[in-house]
Parts: C-alpha cells; sequence; structure tokens
C-alpha cells in the first residue's frame, strides 16, 4: 500500500475517533430546570434522577440561583427526587427524556414542619 494512502486512512480514523463525543451527545438527554420554595430560587438541592426502565441513577445539584441540569441521560422515561434541607421532599413520577432533547421541569419545594426538641 503506498505511503500517503496509510497516511489518509491514518487522518481518516483520527477524524472519526475526534467525532465520536458529539455523536455522543445526540444519544442522550437531558433534564433542567429551577428549583424554588415560598421565598425563592433554592440553592444546593439535591437532585436525583432514576431510569424508570433500567434503575440508572444519576445526581445533581442546584446551583446558587436554584437552577440545575442533569446531563447525559440515556433516552426514556425518568423519576425525579429533589431534597433540600429545611423542607419537604419532591418527587415527579414520570419526565420523559429523549434523544438529543431537553425536558423542562421545575420543581417548588415545601417548608418542612420543624419539631423543637429539648434534651
Amino acid at each position: 500500500m503506498p505511503r500517503w494512502t496509510k497516511l489518509l486512512l491514518l487522518v481518516l480514523g483520527l477524524l472519526l475517533v475526534a467525532t465520536l463525543p458529539l455523536a455522543r451527545q445526540f444519544d442522550t438527554g437531558s433534564i433542567e430546570g429551577v428549583i424554588t420554595d415560598d421565598r425563592g430560587p433554592l440553592p444546593y438541592a439535591s437532585i436525583e434522577a432514576r431510569n424508570l426502565m433500567f434503575g440508572d441513577i444519576t445526581r445533581g445539584e442546584s446551583e446558587i440561583d436554584g437552577r440545575y441540569r442533569i446531563e447525559d441521560l440515556r433516552p426514556g422515561r425518568y423519576s425525579l427526587s429533589v431534597t433540600a434541607a429545611g423542607h419537604e421532599q419532591a418527587w415527579v413520577p414520570r419526565i420523559v427524556v429523549e434523544r438529543g432533547g431537553v425536558s423542562q421541569r421545575d420543581v417548588r419545594l415545601g417548608r418542612s414542619e420543624t419539631i423543637p426538641t429539648s434534651f
């Protein structure tokens, strides 16, 4: 095989490998939204997305402005659990994630009743 053919195959192979992350991006989807309570955006809330078919769990956390984004989810149906200190847990039973898509879901948490304890 001529040397230029080998070089051409090498360059084409490297280009193919370089496009794999881009192709992967369109094989998955994401869920994003804003976590709030009665006072506004809720920072540092814990978010857990569970794939209902396979049981995969992906975790995330809301930013200082209450926004969150959970990426690289395989397409399918998910449930979403949101927790934050001093708040009741919220559960979203079904969110559909499509290939290459972004599913939008805002969640509002209620404040939990704190019971004073004495020692």
